[in-house]
């Protein structure tokens, strides 16, 4: 196994650890995948305390990511630290200078189209690394980045249709995921990537985001094409995830059955687990809520079923039955709960 290389960063195992929110990848987790020699990635969203983001969101926000990194490089001085920061954010500009301010290595941002990104990022060595799903949005990136900026992606995370979370798909597609395979839309960002790599004279590294649960399917993503993987759902199931025991439990209990699409209040399909909230908004209940964080940009408050912030603050305190668990295709490959460090140690002995 050959290691990541993102400009004038050596990842030795080419694995980046997702980051997902609310307050499931902190310190505690990203500084477990630098230690083993991947990307440890800090999600920027819902990071605050419960009661200090109510009070003042967006200071609490800012003041909480800072706490996270630098007790990141405590645990994982050598490690190769990145921020997840959703275009869709409310704050999104204070949290990018937040990571430029803190120096982190990489930032990493979809949910929308990060194009104002290198502007935000002007003069800081922090590499830049957007999340697509298609040919075509990667080409919007490239042209605009190369227009206002002149500047190219260090590398680019592609999800595919069977990915957790946020999917960047229309639900027809969801329906027939053959049509979006992820080897396509690798062939197509390549593509699209040629004339840049060719007028800026480097090369671009891609990474595959779907399905990744196993050292098997990191092996088949690299044997693909690309040059490393981002892994979200099977770090859910590890002892420095941020979420509760018993949601820990219900996801490892978890098989492909019990994995479901939804709309969510920011205008995307969003693949999760089936549990009783799912349900009623499967039903087409709205579930009641207020709006105190204003964290979205995207996000009609009067119009969404229910609140996506209030439902993943749920999985903090393993309130199963109200809590939106986001999950990939491959959570039934996921049985057990192990620290993230033994889950990559065969990647570790690996990197030559």
């Amino acid at each position: 196994m050959r290691p990541l290389i993102i400009g004038d960063i050596v990842v030795p195992v080419p694995v980046i650890q997702a980051g997902m929110g609310v307050q499931v990848a902190k310190s505690a987790l990203a500084a477990a995948a630098g230690r083993a020699g991947a990307v440890g990635c800090i999600s920027s969203v819902g990071i605050g305390s419960l009661t200090g983001s109510l009070v003042n969101y967006l200071n609490e926000s800012n003041k909480k990511l800072a706490e996270e990194i630098r007790l990141a490089r405590q645990l994982a001085p050598r490690g190769v630290l990145a921020v997840n920061i959703m275009v869709a954010l409310s704050n999104y500009d204070e949290i990018v200078k937040v990571c430029v301010d803190e120096k982190v290595d990489i930032i990493i941002s979809g949910a929308g189209l990060p194009l104002s990104l290198p502007g935000c990022t002007a003069g800081s060595p922090v590499k830049l690394i957007p999340v697509i799903s298609s040919g075509r949005a990667m080409a919007v990136i490239l042209k605009t980045w190369h227009r206002r900026y002149q500047r190219m992606p260090d590398a680019v995370i592609v999800e595919g249709p069977l990915n957790g979370g946020h999917l960047g798909f229309t639900y027809a597609q969801l329906a027939a995921p053959e049509t979006v395979a992820i080897a396509l839309l690798l062939a197509d960002v390549r593509a699209v990537l040629a004339p840049f790599e060719a007028e800026y004279g480097k090369r671009v590294p891609v990474l595959g985001a779907e399905n990744v649960s196993t050292v098997e399917d990191v092996h088949a993503m690299l044997a693909m094409g690309f040059d490393g993987v981002q892994i979200g759902t099977r770090f859910f199931c590890t002892e420095e995830a941020g979420i509760h025991s018993d949601v820990k439990r219900y996801y490892a209990k978890a098989t492909s059955q019990d994995i479901v699409v939804i709309s969510s209040p920011v205008g995307m399909p969003v693949r999760v687990l089936r549990n009783r909230l799912v349900e009623r908004l499967l039903a087409g209940e709205k579930i009641p809520f207020g709006c105190p964080f204003r964290c979205l940009r995207a996000c009609d408050a009067k119009a969404a079923k229910f609140c996506i912030a209030e439902a993943l603050t749920k999985t903090l305190f393993g309130d199963i039955d109200n809590a939106l668990m986001m999950s990939g295709c491959g959570i039934g490959k996921v049985n057990n709960i192990l620290p993230a460090e033994e889950f990559l140690a065969p990647l570790t002995k690996l990197v030559r």
